[in-house]
């Protein structure tokens, strides 16, 4: 975001905040002795947080410093700038390529995927029959159990 994008969106919160400040030191001002000694504080301190609030965007014009990278200059530079681009990307692996190890063997893959089957076993064997799981009408009586 550069300086002045975040001076305005700093400046949406200071407007509210200035009416705010301008309408508490104008009631503090004038009931200044009647208030106790708590309340004076929280007053004081509201006081202090609307003012730095006010002064952010004014802050911002002053210390705030762009952090984001420098585009190309236009004409002969970018024409490097684009060759440099170009190299890098060249340079540097797409996608998972990084992921995958070199001694990489698809044959090996393939010969320890039948693995599983012994770990977990065989589930259209004696682990599962298909009476197990049939739905039976005469469990469910519609509420005819059912003392109302």
């Amino acid at each position: 975001m550069g300086k002045l994008a975040y001076f305005f969106t700093t400046f949406v919160g200071a407007v509210p905040a200035g009416f705010g400040l301008y309408l508490l030191i104008m009631n503090f001002l004038n009931r200044a002795d009647s208030l106790g000694t708590m309340l004076m504080v929280i007053t004081v301190t509201a006081t202090i947080c609307m003012a730095l609030v006010v002064l952010t965007p004014f802050m911002v014009l002053v210390f705030y410093k762009d952090t984001r990278p420098k585009l190309a200059a236009a004409g002969a530079g970018a024409a490097g700038a684009a060759a440099g681009a170009a190299a890098a990307a060249a340079s540097e692996p797409a996608g998972f390529d990084d992921a995958i190890p070199d001694g990489f063997d698809e044959k090996e893959l393939a010969a320890s995927a039948g693995d599983d089957d012994e770990e977990y076993g065989d589930y259209e064997g004696e682990d599962y029959t298909d009476d197990e799981g049939d739905y039976d009408e005469d469990d469910y009586d519609d509420f005819e159990d059912l003392d109302i």
